[in-house]
């Protein structure tokens, strides 16, 4: 039976990346978009010319919109089936201290963070589902630096998430977390701005999409991992 993975926010940047990946190992793919329906109607394509012998399927569905998500989520299991893995990727990177935070901000990153990955392992677990979900996180869970408060906070809740998730579904569903480094400049930044965060790591590397795709080959190949969170990040995490 083919394999089928589910990426959230998987036709851009890292999710483009992971989406190439997984096609290129033999894998269906589901591709959740939010804004970017017509960037992935065209991986969409790009991948099904590439592998004619895969499917490859396009869901759109905004995370901060997460009361919807649990009607919406089990019509797509429902239509296209479970998949063996899921990789938690949507994101969205909200500048602000925690005295600027507004309502709203807390809710929006909540809502895409924590509150949708939950509602989908729920699901998945609901349909009997037995196989991985990855949550990729930020190396700067283990910060408490503030510019980016809410973001944070949803990305550290997310993490927490994932080792009490791994202890409940155990023994049929492992989960675990890969903390990024540096992979790409942040969108409106420069590319001296992210070389100058490359260099400030303890390896000086920026973390290629080769990394991040051993690691996930280390988490879904050993049987024994769960509830680990992984740094994948040029060391960022030491400092």
């Amino acid at each position: 039976m083919q394999r089928k993975v589910l990426i959230t926010g998987g036709a851009k940047r890292v999710g483009y990346s992971l989406s190439n990946y997984f096609a290129g190992i033999g894998y269906d793919v589901l591709i959740h978009v939010n804004n970017s329906m017509a960037v992935g109607e065209g991986l969409v394509a790009e991948l099904q010319k590439k592998y004619p012998g895969q499917n490859f399927s396009l869901i759109k569905h905004d995370f901060k919109e997460w009361r919807s998500l649990d009607d919406f989520i089990n019509k797509v299991f429902e239509k296209f089936g479970l998949p063996d893995v899921i990789i938690h990727n949507a994101s969205y990177y909200l500048s602000g201290n925690l005295a600027s935070t507004q309502a709203d901000d807390m809710e929006n990153m909540m809502g895409i963070h924590l509150f949708s990955p939950m509602i989908i392992d729920k699901a998945y677990r609901q349909h009997n589902g037995k196989g991985n979900i990855i949550s990729i996180l930020d190396t700067a869970i283990t910060s408490n630096h503030s510019s980016h408060a809410m973001y944070l906070l949803a990305k550290k809740s997310l993490a927490e998430y994932t080792k009490m998730a791994a202890l409940e579904w155990a023994p049929d569903i492992r989960v675990n977390g890969l903390a990024l480094g540096p992979v790409l400049p942040p969108e409106g930044k420069s590319d001296e701005f992210f070389r100058s965060v490359v260099e400030k790591t303890p390896l000086q590397k920026q973390i290629d999409l080769s990394s991040i795709a051993q690691s996930i080959d280390f988490i879904l190949g050993n049987k024994n991992i769960t509830g680990q969170i992984i740094n994948c990040d040029s060391g960022q995490h030491l400092l």
